[in-house]
């Protein structure tokens, strides 16, 4: 089974404990590292608001929830192995390189039947839409990565398609290569504003198209 793959939650095997799922939809998909995946992630999450609208550290543009995108994107999902919504939400951080300090912000969890649980920063509507998702699946939980938007020059503030392609354009060398790789293996699900204006201006298609 493949990232591209549908699997209803219920399909799955259950670990003891709470059944915690993982969303994704950039590099988790394809460089999960450390994180414990009891299944590889399928596609069928919920819709959400995905789009290039961070910059990181090494210069690439990555995938993030932005309340402002102009369309909804299907995520994927995994079952993680483990046992506690609060392990999942360790194992993220660590796989994302999230401090301790941080997790409570960019890491967002969700549990189908408290909501008092509710962790990291998200909108009431990608709230609803996890909630809706969740009540349909066989999972006690979500975490997903909740990092916030970040223009060029390190503002954590939404970037504009001028700003980002302008900053991609200025790359070269590793930091170039990362970038372009990173756009191009990006699930062809995800399409958006910033994307297209990438695969117009850059040449950055999905891998495979």
């Amino acid at each position: 089974m493949t990232a591209h793959d549908k699997a209803p939650a219920a399909s799955l095997p259950r670990p003891e404990g709470l059944r915690v799922g993982c969303l994704g939809w950039g590099s988790l998909l394809w460089d999960p590292r450390t994180l414990p995946m009891a299944r590889l992630f399928v596609a069928g999450g919920p819709r959400l608001p995905i789009e290039f609208s961070r910059v990181a550290l090494d210069g690439r543009v990555t995938l993030v929830i932005d309340p402002v995108a102009t369309s909804d994107v299907e995520t994927y999902w995994c079952l993680l192995a483990v046992s506690t919504l609060g392990e999942a939400i360790r194992e993220l951080a660590i796989r994302e390189k999230i401090s301790s300090s941080r997790e409570g912000e960019w890491i967002g969890a969700q549990m189908r039947e408290d909501r008092t649980q509710d962790f990291g920063q998200a909108s009431e509507k990608t709230r609803e839409c996890v909630s809706a998702w969740l009540a349909k699946s066989d999972l006690d939980a979500l975490v997903w990565t909740a990092l916030p938007l970040r223009a060029p020059g390190g503002n954590c503030v939404r970037p504009s398609a001028e700003q980002l392609l302008a900053h991609l354009e200025s790359l070269s060398g590793t930091a170039l290569a990362r970038a372009e790789e990173y756009i191009r293996r990006a699930p062809p699900a995800v399409i958006s504003a910033n994307r297209s204006l990438f695969e117009r201006e850059l040449g950055w298609t999905a891998q495979g198209e």
